[in-house]
């Protein structure tokens, strides 16, 4: 199994495109070539939509104690490239509905 360290630029914005905030952060998954399977940290992501040699894309669900977040990821296995983008839906109706889209690359940990 591989690990793989992707570190990226999240970028919140409102509806109407204005930015609200900029984020750096990082995940970790685990890759299972042999059983096309991902996982973020320890837990398995099962909405894998894509599993080649060449990319993985994949959806994730979270919540938090005032938003819903569902994300479409990619991993350009070729070039080591994290892209993602998510709609966060909040329960207070003041935020409404805001987007994000990350970017940023990977690496192979030993």
């Amino acid at each position: 199994m591989q690990t793989v360290r992707c570190d990226f630029e999240e970028r919140i914005f409102e509806q109407n495109g204005t930015l609200v905030t900029k984020n750096n952060k990082f995940r970790i998954f685990h890759i299972d070539d042999e059983n096309k399977k991902i996982y973020l940290q320890k837990e398995p992501i099962d909405n894998v939509i894509y599993y080649e040699a060449d990319r993985i894309e994949f959806g994730l669900q979270s919540m938090t104690d005032d938003a819903i977040i569902m994300s479409q990821t990619v991993i350009n296995r070729k070039n080591l490239e994290y892209n993602s983008n998510s709609t966060i839906t909040y329960d207070n109706p003041d935020f409404g509905v805001r987007y994000s889209q990350a970017l940023g690359i990977c690496k192979i940990l030993p």
